[in-house]
């Protein structure tokens, strides 16, 4: 059954598949698809995450972004954070994997621990090749498909390099400008709410820090 939660970047990313040359995949919504609140290894569900599977059982875009299967043959979500249970060190497996970069490691995931009175629950990109970091990039899921919404609408639109792969912005770090008009989470960013997840310790720990900390700067000077 469809949860009754608004979801207008949902639907604004499959109008944008629509209308541009993005092949869009989505598999039928399941009825034994976790609500909001359930536990997954021990992680709430998000409740725009459990939204999204009352409507859709996953989401493929010929762009590379995907959203975990979870329906009658595939509990993609399910698989995805018993993976990072088994290969990521804490913080990381504590986030609640739902997505990623279709053939990259890049991954989407909610932060359980930064969930808000209503248990919605704020996105980050993980890069776990060589020193694993997150990146802040929306306030909740909804928030996320409105951003990559955006992104798509740039590049075949503002830039028209749609059919240039090679030319793309690089999501996220590319384009601050979609990150920072989201209030709540560069609320929560200025705070010093996400540092656990970007600032780790490693071998390149420092050159990925001075990186984190020009694309924040960035960040902060399109949003005043």
């Amino acid at each position: 059954m469809m949860i009754d939660v608004p979801m207008p970047g949902l639907e604004r990313l499959l109008v944008a598949c629509e209308k541009y040359p993005v092949q869009a995949r989505i598999r039928k919504s399941w009825e034994g698809a976790p609500t909001a609140g359930t536990l997954l290894l021990g992680r709430p569900m998000d409740p725009m995450l459990a939204a999204f599977y009352s409507r859709l059982g996953g989401l493929l875009l010929d762009s590379g972004l995907y959203v975990n299967a979870c329906d009658k043959q595939v509990n993609g979500v399910l698989m995805a954070n018993e993976h990072i249970q088994r290969h990521w060190l804490e913080p990381f497996r504590s986030l609640l994997v739902f997505g990623g970069e279709e053939a990259l490691s890049y991954r989407y995931a909610t932060v359980p621990s930064l969930a808000d009175a209503q248990g919605v629950q704020p996105v980050v990109k993980v890069d776990p090749y060589e020193d694993i970091y997150a990146l802040p990039i929306a306030s909740n899921v909804d928030c996320f498909f409105d951003t990559y919404a955006r992104y798509l609408e740039l590049v075949y639109e503002t830039l028209g390099v749609g059919e240039e792969r090679g030319a793309w912005p690089v999501f996220p770090w590319d384009v601050p400008e979609f990150i920072a008009t989201d209030r709540t989470l560069m609320n929560m960013l200025v705070e010093g709410r996400f540092d656990f997840l970007m600032f780790r310790e490693g071998v390149d720990a420092q050159r990925t820090h001075k990186e984190i900390r020009a694309w924040i700067a960035q960040l902060r000077a399109v949003s005043t």
